[in-house]
């Protein structure tokens, strides 16, 4: 039977393709960071479908999940990991405490390869295992006001690229989905995170724009399904592609980045969010 290890189920894209691959049939181990998230996707799923806490940045709280995860495997492989946990942290990089940035790092990026680690074994009772991170398309493409985040997908491109070379003599597959702006709570947290930060004459004007930005992508950007599908995808597929970018935005615009130089792709990010600003 099919038994994936899915992180960050408690909401948005975790929540979605752990009720997807539920009803397809496959065992999921959901492991979210909030128990009552956890208890409230579990009404949703069946009896199969089993929930554990974690908090990623805890190596304690990963061995032990790994461990849950092997116990009620028993002597059967576990088929694939798929490391979506993450959390998006917002603003200029000049006002950003360092600890946020830390946080940020560890959430998104020292959390994922803990929980791989972790499970590389169960991964290899089987063939074929499969790991998956959640990139996104701000992996590819970066703009202003959103370093920090940018910073933690861009090294899940690398560590997807590393790791995907390292697996491939066990045949284990690794696979990068890259999603654009799809409609999460990770945007509502994001503005969170905007408010804390000290005030600020110099970036006031351009925060309250990208303030504005990411509450209007929380309710207008895609739902999850069509990244939920691509995981799926990469889970089950005989040959999983190596990257999966999900959404017009994520197939062209990274596309159309590498083709504009550097300084004119920085005019525009400054006049989008001077629009923006005017805009309110």
């Amino acid at each position: 039977m099919t038994a994936v290890l899915l992180t960050g189920a408690g909401s948005g894209i975790g929540a979605a393709t752990a009720l997807r691959l539920d009803r397809a049939g496959i065992r999921v181990f959901a492991a979210v960071h909030d128990a009552a998230d956890g208890e409230i996707l579990a009404r949703g799923a069946s009896p199969a479908l089993s929930v554990h806490t974690v908090d990623v940045t805890d190596r304690a709280s990963v061995e032990a999940l790994a461990e849950a995860v092997s116990s009620q495997l028993g002597a059967e492989p576990l088929t694939a990991v798929v490391n979506v946990a993450g959390e998006g942290i917002a603003g200029p990089l000049e006002l950003l405490p360092i600890e946020s940035l830390r946080h940020q790092l560890e959430v998104n990026v020292v959390g994922p390869v803990s929980v791989t680690q972790c499970v590389l074994p169960l991964l290899r009772r089987g063939r074929g295992g499969r790991v998956v991170f959640v990139g996104s398309m701000g992996g590819l493409v970066a703009v202003q006001f959103a370093g920090a985040y940018h910073a933690s997908k861009y090294a899940i491109e690398a560590i997807g690229d590393a790791w995907r070379q390292e697996l491939a003599p066990d045949g284990i597959f690794v696979s990068i989905v890259e999603p654009g702006p799809v409609a999460t709570p990770l945007w509502a947290k994001a503005v969170e995170t905007l408010d804390r930060l000290p005030a600020s004459k110099r970036y006031a004007e351009r925060i309250d724009a990208v303030r504005e930005t990411l509450r209007k992508a929380s309710k207008n950007s895609p739902n999850a399904d069509k990244t939920a599908a691509a995981i799926q995808h990469a889970v089950v597929a005989e040959k999983p592609r190596t990257r999966y970018p999900v959404g017009v935005a994520a197939m062209v615009v990274p596309k159309v980045r590498r083709l504009v130089p550097d300084r004119l792709f920085d005019k525009a990010a400054q006049q989008a969010t001077t629009k923006g600003a005017k805009d309110e």
